[in-house]
């Protein structure tokens, strides 16, 4: 296979990791930094015709050093962590692996529902004390199969969503800044009334300046006495000092995050503290089956334009 200019991927891995990655995708020359931090980027994008970026934000400032890049790709959908202004400034094409890693991330979402409302962590924590029963246990535990679980965005993680809670019997709504979806069987509602009826809310936005806090200090105080928030999405959608206010206060029973608003999450975040909040560290679609999902998705974006291909433009940011 003929083989591209270097694609400089700025996610540091582990080297189990790195030759798995590049067995995928054999006719691309990657280069890894030694870390997370944008110091270590400046080596590897020096002469690399293609950025490909995940998790971690990367300053306008790399660009100074990337002369050679025509392709930044995210490895994902949200584009938040790109210098878009900046690249569109040089000319740069950026494309993204939209819905791809969907399947995965609808399952975590889940799966933290699940946790977040039967409190599994904290109780798989106590046994691991010796402690045996937990008396009070069902004072704090509650059914996902018989919860109205609101969804903020129906695209296509939180279709995924919708499609597994169906199995759970779930009520769902929905709402999303362009209005009802034509055809969808679920049941539409605006903001208010949707935080207000729901005992999960799960949040399916990309973050931008209008999302950007959605949910803050008045929507928090809205959404229905002891329910639980849900966020696989960007941790800035959530105003973090508003949500432990509102958990310490008891308003809300629990929240389950996969994200924060700042990443690698800092060890003295108070959210880190409250035993009704399920974390981790942003690995939705961490899994095997969707690295090589989400690897083939974007080496193939970038071997089709290295051979002067087009690449699909629903993939392409505009």
């Amino acid at each position: 296979m003929t083989r591209t200019g270097p694609v400089a991927v700025l996610e540091p891995m582990t080297a189990d990791m790195q030759s798995f990655v590049r067995k995928i995708c054999p006719g691309l020359d990657m280069r890894f930094p030694r870390s997370g931090h944008p110091d270590d980027f400046a080596d590897i994008v020096v002469d690399a015709p293609y950025i490909v970026t995940r998790g971690l934000r990367f300053p306008a400032s790399v660009l100074e050093q990337a002369r050679a890049v025509r392709l930044i790709h995210q490895w994902g959908t949200g584009t938040d962590g790109i210098p878009l202004v900046e690249a569109r400034a040089r000319g740069i094409t950026v494309a993204r692996s939209p819905g791809v890693n969907a399947p995965t991330v609808a399952d975590m979402t889940i799966g933290l529902m699940l946790a977040t409302l039967r409190r599994i962590p904290q109780v798989h924590a106590s046994m691991r004390t010796g402690q045996w029963e937990m008396k009070d246990l069902w004072q704090r535990t509650f059914d996902l199969s018989s919860a109205t679980v609101g969804l903020i965005g129906l695209g296509a993680i939180g279709q995924q969503v919708a499609a597994r809670l169906q199995g759970f019997g779930c009520e769902i709504v929905y709402t999303k800044p362009s209005g009802p979806v034509a055809g969808s069987s679920l049941r539409f509602a605006d903001m208010d009334a949707l935080l207000a009826q729901c005992d999960v809310i799960s949040l399916h936005l990309p973050l931008t300046a209008d999302t950007h806090h959605l949910l803050g200090p008045d929507c928090l105080a809205l959404m229905k006495p002891g329910s639980v928030l849900i966020n696989t999405s960007r941790g800035a959608l959530v105003d973090e000092t508003a949500l432990v206010a509102a958990l310490e206060s008891a308003h809300l029973a629990g929240a389950g995050l996969d994200v924060f608003e700042k990443e690698p999450v800092a060890a003295d975040n108070p959210l880190l503290a409250l035993d009704s909040v399920v974390t981790l560290p942003h690995v939705s679609g961490l899994t095997r089956d969707n690295l090589v999902r989400m690897v083939s998705h974007w080496a193939a974006n970038i071997t089709a334009f290295d051979q002067g291909q087009p690449i699909d433009p629903a993939c392409l940011v505009r």
